[in-house]
């Protein structure tokens, strides 16, 4: 395993991914719940402009390797994190990209805030799918993605918390320091 220390560049990508995953997965599940329609478009924007942070992310995190496991973490923890931490980024990357897929390929189009980059597809007044089998797989996809992501967040959430609390060592004061 590759590991790298926490530079500034670490944590403000984490933080910043992190909060937006937060953010589009509660209005995601919002929408979906509440069946508040009017919030699809900014939801759709933001996730697709999330991507010029994610990308960057994995980019940075593929080429410098994970940070350094805090001392004393057992073997098995170091792959437990190590494994959580992959999936965490897995997750970040395709989520919006299922949910690209799903509007894409659903006929519903993409826009970013007026820029549109897939027009909708409609007939005779009616959304239509340009291809239905990758609509249903990516629905179906970032549906799943989505629930995953939200189990892993909240593990990982709550290992910091572990950490702080109950171990009390450094792995959450140092994400949270300006060094």
């Amino acid at each position: 395993m590759s590991y790298h220390s926490l530079t500034v560049t670490t944590k403000l990508l984490h933080w910043l991914v992190g909060f937006t995953m937060l953010g589009l997965i509660t209005v995601g599940f919002y929408m979906v719940n509440l069946e508040v329609w009017a919030l699809y478009p900014i939801h759709k924007a933001i996730g697709v402009l999330a991507l010029l942070l994610i990308i960057p992310r994995a980019i940075y995190r593929i080429k410098n390797g994970f940070p350094a496991p805090i001392e004393g973490m057992t073997v098995t923890m170091q792959k437990l994190a190590h494994s959580a931490h992959w999936l965490l980024l897995l997750g970040t990357l395709l989520m919006p990209i299922s949910g690209m897929l799903y509007s894409g390929f659903g006929g519903y189009g993409i826009d970013v805030f007026g820029l549109t980059l897939v027009s909708k597809n409609i007939m005779n007044g009616e959304v239509v799918p340009i291809n239905e089998s990758i609509f249903i797989i990516a629905k179906n996809a970032h549906s799943f993605i989505g629930y995953g992501l939200s189990a892993l967040i909240l593990a990982h959430i709550a290992a910091a918390f572990k950490h702080h609390l109950i171990d009390k060592d450094a792995t959450l004061t140092r994400m949270l320091s300006r060094s």
